[in-house]
């Protein structure tokens, strides 16, 4: 064996990054174990545990790196979008790349129901403020109510949730309605999520949306007032009957 080639700190981290991403999209999460990476870049385990701690933390900095990492070509890709020409067909294939392709949807899932708890807060903020910008834009027609960010924040929780969840659940989930399992199919749903997220963003019809969003919170507390009466009322009605 020849002499052992010394690298740099982040030299080493990306080197285990990179081989721990080809092991997770060929062989899924239960791949990305430290042995095999270290022998992949040539690396001792010792070596890999001083840069990631532990293997739960070599697969947490793995998500985070390709979290950071699709953060900033979104953010790109949007930044990109002339007034009124945003794209979300081409973030699909960007998002779907990264947790379809390279396998993170299954890591992500796997973190979480190994009991990790990731950070990732923001993750699409940059998103959200271009979609919030260009709302606003469309918002200034005569009688055209402004967007509340709050609402393009939930918009683009809900799309980013349907990307992650589409490589998991997606196929089962269409065969649960009734839809044959082939590409046609998975791409003409694709297209209609598409299609529905549009919609969505429009500013036309905002008042809709905002008294859903309304009428929805003010269902919610009537509901919860109506249980706290019959809480209220049973109790009452218990304690008066021990008094008697």
């Amino acid at each position: 064996m020849g002499p052992r080639v010394r690298h740099s700190a982040d030299e080493a981290k990306r080197m285990i990054l990179e081989a721990a991403e080809k092991r997770l999209r060929d062989g899924g999460p239960a791949a990305v174990r430290v042995q095999l990476v270290a022998r992949d870049v040539g690396l001792t385990d010792a070596a890999v545990h001083h840069h990631f701690g532990s293997r739960e933390g070599l697969v947490r900095a793995l998500l985070r790196h390709a979290a950071g990492g699709l953060r900033g070509q979104i953010e790109t890709a949007a930044h990109s979008w002339g007034e009124g020409s945003r794209d979300l067909s081409s973030l699909t294939d960007l998002i779907s790349d990264c947790y379809e392709r390279r396998g993170y949807a299954r890591l992500a899932m796997w973190l979480t129901l190994s009991g990790a708890r990731g950070n990732r807060s923001g993750m699409l903020s940059g998103l959200v403020d271009v979609l919030q910008g260009d709302r606003e834009i469309e918002a200034r027609e005569p009688g055209t109510a402004p967007p509340t960010r709050t609402e393009t924040q939930f918009i683009v929780a809900l799309f980013h949730m349907v990307q992650v969840a589409e490589p998991l659940f997606g196929e089962a989930m269409r065969r649960s309605a009734g839809l044959p399992s082939d590409d046609a199919s998975r791409d003409q749903f694709r297209a209609w999520v598409l299609n529905v997220f549009e919609n969505l963003l429009q500013t036309k019809g905002l008042h809709d949306h905002t008294s859903l969003l309304k009428s929805g919170a003010l269902r919610d507390r009537q509901q919860r007032s109506v249980s706290k009466r019959r809480i209220v009322g049973t109790a009452q009605t218990r304690a008066s009957g021990r008094s008697a």
